[in-house]
């Protein structure tokens, strides 16, 4: 999931069926960034769980072999204490989990937009290019087609050069 959220998505270059499905994969991508950033911190939750619970049978057991009231009571206070600690843990787990899905929405949100408007730049550049040849490319052949269509009337070929002549003999 790491690499697919990481994997470079959208460029010019590629087929017409991708950049259709950028909408799409961007969303993918942005899920697969937000399980990474959840993922990390719920492996340090469940290890902490892990740990409550094996101080809680740990404390049991302490609590059924103690002797006197003293030695209960310091036993249960350890366990409460050790708790406490957990659940401040877990709080400054859940509020830096916060800002980093924070902090990674963000960023997937700024990498989507800075790709679209490089790739819709890239796009625009190209279709100037296109366009540039292609009136390039019609203005060379309009001026083919001026030269071919002058060539027989210079050489006295031409259809109006014909008529003139003929013109010409019948006022004679």
């Amino acid at each position: 999931m790491r690499d697919f959220a990481k994997e470079s998505l959208l460029s010019f270059d590629q087929p017409p069926t991708r950049m259709f499905m950028w909408p799409w994969e961007m969303m993918l991508r942005f899920n697969a960034s937000m399980a990474n950033a959840i993922q990390e911190s719920t492996v340090t939750w469940a290890q902490r769980r892990q740990e409550a619970a094996e101080k809680a049978v740990e404390t049991f057991e302490r609590l059924v072999h103690c002797h006197d009231l003293g030695e209960a009571v310091s036993i249960q206070q350890e366990w409460v204490e050790n708790n406490i600690r957990r659940l401040d843990e877990d709080f400054g787990a859940i509020a830096q989990q916060g800002a980093t899905l924070s902090h990674r929405a963000a960023t997937t949100a700024r990498d989507a937009l800075g790709k679209s408007s490089d790739v819709a730049r890239a796009g625009a550049r190209h279709a100037d290019e296109t366009a540039d040849f292609v009136s390039r490319e019609s203005e060379e052949g309009l001026e083919s087609a001026r030269q071919e269509a002058e060539e027989p009337r210079r050489n006295g070929h031409g259809r109006g050069r014909g008529r003139a002549r003929n013109n010409n003999k019948r006022r004679a």
